[in-house]
């Protein structure tokens, strides 16, 4: 009986996943054809590839709150797109420390942990004008070193917060409830696979002397993490965005913005999901042809709405800084770190430091 129990389960959820993916795939697959349609096939110059390789990009992280983990976010990205039959490949591996605990009159929600998270993005140049990826992310859940540090650097400044004060150093806790019932919760020392994203990406005009490029793009997350364990929202989301990026001699200027539209993950729990938007602009400078500097802010609303909690409602407002070093034999080295800013200390992640290595072929 038990055995008929877990089998029928299983193939409930995979007959979920199944026809989710079969939907998000049919929206892909039309807009990567319209993209190809409506793009104009424009023939690259024997020095594009060469072009292309010279610049890193924005340093392609989405903010790595655990909460906002669960939805799809929106890649930091160039609006050059990849030549036809060349590829991008890169793993970017992160570290962040979190610690926010709020309660209003029907929501309580307490989130004190760090997650490693590993994410392999590839992307290939189908046409000259049309780009594919993929997303596939992984994490790993645990109480973390960094509360220490981090209290020591916020007493130094003189603006430690009172939740830092009070807590107890290098614990776990995932748990947001409504009305004393749970509906996200994630387990101390996990580890599982995240959510898959699909992206495709269609270049509308070239830079020139006066406009900077534009392109469009789409991605749609698939729901293959766990949510039961907080590695996915157990739905399909999807979005859309626009790309600028103008560069003038040593200096590239990024700018992205997006909307993305979530599924009804928690709709059981009587909790309604709405769009939200993400804009990020940046700049690289590039010291020499195999050492450049970015810096880039990242704004976010957030999907969840009427909850009376700062971390899951309010905008989260993050500066990211990064080196960016290209090896003789292609390899591309990204490191540095993120930081909430403004007001956002009590809507996002405290700290997150990043390490991204990548090849173009």
């Amino acid at each position: 009986m038990k055995t008929k129990v877990i089998f029928s389960c299983l193939y409930s959820h995979i007959l979920r996943m199944a026809k989710a993916a079969a939907h998000c795939l049919n929206k892909i697959t039309c807009a990567s054809l319209l993209l190809a349609f409506l793009c104009p096939i424009a023939a690259f110059s024997e020095d594009t590839w060469e072009n292309w390789q010279e610049r890193s990009g924005p340093i392609s992280l989405v903010n790595q709150s655990p909460i906002q983990l669960l939805f799809l976010q929106p890649i930091p990205d160039r609006a050059d797109t990849l030549p036809k039959g060349h590829s991008s490949i890169r793993l970017n591996t992160t570290i962040t420390n979190t610690l926010i605990s709020q309660e209003s009159a029907h929501y309580a929600a307490t989130v004190d942990m760090e997650t490693i998270r590993t994410s392999l993005e590839v992307s290939y140049g189908v046409t000259p004008c049309l780009e594919l990826g993929v997303s596939l992310p992984a994490a790993h859940h645990y109480s973390g070193f960094m509360d220490k540090p981090i209290r020591e650097v916020e007493r130094m400044s003189g603006k430690i917060r009172k939740v830092r004060q009070e807590e107890d150093a290098n614990e776990f806790a995932y748990v947001v409830k409504k009305d004393d019932e749970v509906f996200m919760s994630g387990s101390k020392n996990s580890t599982g696979m995240q959510d898959l994203v699909l992206r495709a990406k269609g270049r509308v005009w070239d830079e020139d002397n006066i406009l900077p490029g534009l392109s469009v793009r789409l991605a749609v997350k698939l729901p293959t993490g766990d949510e039961d364990r907080a590695f996915g929202s157990g739905k399909a989301d999807w979005g859309l965005g626009l790309l600028l990026q103008k560069n003038i001699n040593r200096m590239s200027a990024y700018l992205n913005a997006d909307v993305t539209f979530p599924g009804d993950a928690f709709d059981d729990a009587g909790i309604s999901l709405r769009e939200f938007y993400t804009i990020m602009i940046g700049a690289e400078y590039r010291f020499t042809q195999q050492l450049s500097a970015i810096a880039q802010m990242n704004w976010i609303t957030r999907p969840f709405e009427d909850t009376g909690l700062d971390m899951l409602e309010k905008r989260i407002s993050e500066l990211l800084i990064g080196l960016n070093y290209f090896t003789k034999s292609g390899i591309f080295i990204q490191i540095g770190g993120v930081e909430d800013i403004f007001d956002s200390c009590e809507s996002g992640a405290d700290f997150t430091f990043f390490l991204n290595i990548g090849l173009s072929l």
